[in-house]
């Protein structure tokens, strides 16, 4: 059972790491960037230019990618672009409403079985 729960772990790892990565590169390879996004498209290409290099898109995607994952190993997902503040604020802002609802629906369906 061990082992089987061991091997299960694994494979869990893999596939979120693998997913992980191929939205990463998906993302990456779609036309524009998210400096062009922020600035909006009458925005100077030097500053265009300067804000992707503050944000670190300058650099190859491996690179982004395993800084990415650092960062995620450490606790820490990022700032979104959109919003401003840290992704990790937002998800737990959302999962205050989230899993009330989810324990709710699990309860109903359990009640309904």
């Amino acid at each position: 059972m061990r082992l089987f729960l061991l091997r299960r772990f694994v494979t869990l790892l893999l596939t979120l790491a693998a997913a992980s990565a191929v939205v990463f590169v998906v993302l990456d390879v779609l036309p524009g960037n998210a400096a062009q996004t922020m600035m909006g498209p009458d925005a100077a290409p030097e500053a265009v230019a300067e804000l992707a290099r503050q944000l670190g898109l300058d650099q190859p995607t491996w690179q982004r990618y395993r800084t990415w994952v650092q960062g995620l190993l450490h606790g820490d997902m990022g700032e979104s672009y959109a919003y401003g503040s840290p992704v990790g604020e937002l998800v737990a802002e959302r999962l205050a409403v989230t899993v009330p609802l989810a324990l709710i629906a699990m309860a109903l369906a359990v009640a309904m079985a």
